[in-house]
């Protein structure tokens, strides 16, 4: 891969990679970190792509693994969070966002994946390397807390 392309991929799918770490790991340094190896992962990769879809699907299968392998981690499990600054456009975005950042990272993963980048539930699948099946139910429990957080919400 040149030089040119590589920048290329880096202006089309920075944000992308960046959005679903963060809706991972809730937190924007540990995004920026994960985004950051992911395209160092491209950068140093031998295979080859046949187009900038399947660039954007593996750096997506990058990003998911190094977030697992982060939330795995032990110095992660054992740290304090110091404060929360979560980028949005709008406040009924930011008041969603901290809805959706409530969930499990499976969860929000999924949820970012599918109403964001707008992945069928195959796509989804095909990426995090799980069956439809398990995708659609991920989704359908997803909306289940966020409607049942959202009903809380109203109520107080």
């Amino acid at each position: 891969m040149t030089e040119q392309q590589f920048e290329e991929y880096i202006k089309t799918h920075r944000a992308t990679v960046f959005r679903l770490a963060y809706s991972m790991t809730k937190n924007r340094e540990d995004a920026d970190d994960i985004t950051q190896e992911s395209f160092v992962r491209l950068y140093l990769t031998s295979e080859r792509f046949d187009s900038t879809d399947n660039v954007k699907a593996w750096l997506i299968r990058v990003t998911i693994n190094l977030c697992k392998d982060l939330l795995r981690s032990f110095a992660h499990k054992h740290r304090t969070e110091l404060c929360c600054d979560i980028p949005c456009e709008s406040d009924s975005e930011q008041s969603l966002l901290e809805y959706v950042r409530q969930l499990s990272p499976d969860d929000s993963a999924v949820i970012y994946l599918f109403y964001y980048e707008g992945y069928s539930v195959i796509e989804i699948a095909r990426l995090r390397h799980t069956t439809s099946a398990a995708v659609r139910t991920r989704l359908t429990r997803a909306r289940k807390k966020l409607r049942e957080m959202l009903t809380k919400e109203g109520e107080s």
